[in-house]
Parts: C-alpha cells; structure tokens; sequence
C-alpha cells in the first residue's frame, strides 16, 4: 500500500515490491506469482479487517438489532474510510481485468453473507434486501472516504438503513 499511495496504483510491480521491500524477485514471484495475484491479496487483506472488526463489534455488542446495525455501518464505513485512497486504486485496478472482477463479486457474497449472519436472529433478509442494503452502506462508505459527508453521518444513515430493512420498515 506505501508504493501505491506514493507512486499510484501503476507503480507497482513485483520488481517493484521486492526492491522495496528488500527481498529478491524469486520471493515474491513465488508468494504471489503475479501483480493480480499481489492486488487480489492486498484487497483480501482489506475484506479481513472490516470483518475482523465487525466480529470483534458483534461478540461486544450484538444484543439487539439496533446494536448489530450499528456495529456493521461503523465496521464497514470505518474500514473504507480507513482503506483511503490506495484501497479505491485497488478496486479499480481488479474492475479492469475480467479475470480478477470476479473477486469483487466473491466479496461482495462475502459481505452478503456476513450481513446476513449477523442480522439472522432478528430477521431472515432475502437477497434483495441483503444486496440493497451493503449498497447502501458502500455507498454511504465511499462517500464518507471521499469526505462528501461526515464519518458520523455515514455511519448514522447507514446504520439507519440496516435497521429499517431489517425490521421490514
């Protein structure tokens, strides 16, 4: 992410990665084996800690729906504002390749997913809701990292939204 945030999403090689990083060539070619399979991990590791935190939010306060709610906006919308720029260098760098544009869908299943479980004892949500939702709160998330609104509003609204689909108003 420091070579993408100083020198752009293009900058970045494996060539690149091991110089910085101060390995040979053959240790990176060998733990990635290409620059997609280097951005597929880098956003992987994205996707690992918005649910590392929204499990961490859960186990502390999932005891009503407007708690989970609240622990998945803030997780998510923390984690993209977090993410910042070099993250949205990223997504649009897998966005451009067919065969990497499948791991946005997979995360997105994967959100889906986590959505779905952590709601599951207030409410069974279809998949259009679940899909509308996490867009919502993407949403909501991008335009908070892209300062158009407040952390605070984009976690209150998207924490709104859950809330409400949820509980089938």
């Amino acid at each position: 992410m420091e070579i993408i945030r100083a020198e752009g999403t293009n900058a970045l090689t494996l060539v690149t990665l091991a110089d910085k990083a101060g390995v040979t060539r053959p240790v990176v070619y060998d733990h990635f084996g290409t620059r997609e399979g280097l951005l597929v991990e880098l956003y992987r590791d994205y996707d690992q800690r918005i649910v590392t935190a929204m499990h961490a939010g859960l186990e502390q306060r999932a005891r009503s729906l407007g708690a989970v709610a609240s622990v998945l906006a803030s997780a998510y919308v923390d984690g993209v504002v977090d993410a910042g720029e070099e993250c949205e260098e990223v997504f649009a760098a897998l966005n451009g390749s067919p065969e990497t544009r499948k791991v946005l869908v997979e995360s997105r299943d994967f959100y889906i997913a986590e959505f779905a479980a952590a709601l599951e004892p207030f409410a069974r949500l279809d998949l259009p809701a679940l899909t509308g939702m996490l867009s919502a709160v993407e949403g909501l998330a991008r335009a908070a990292a892209d300062r158009r609104i407040s952390r605070a509003d984009a976690i209150a609204t998207a924490s709104l939204i859950v809330k409400r689909l949820a509980a089938g108003r």
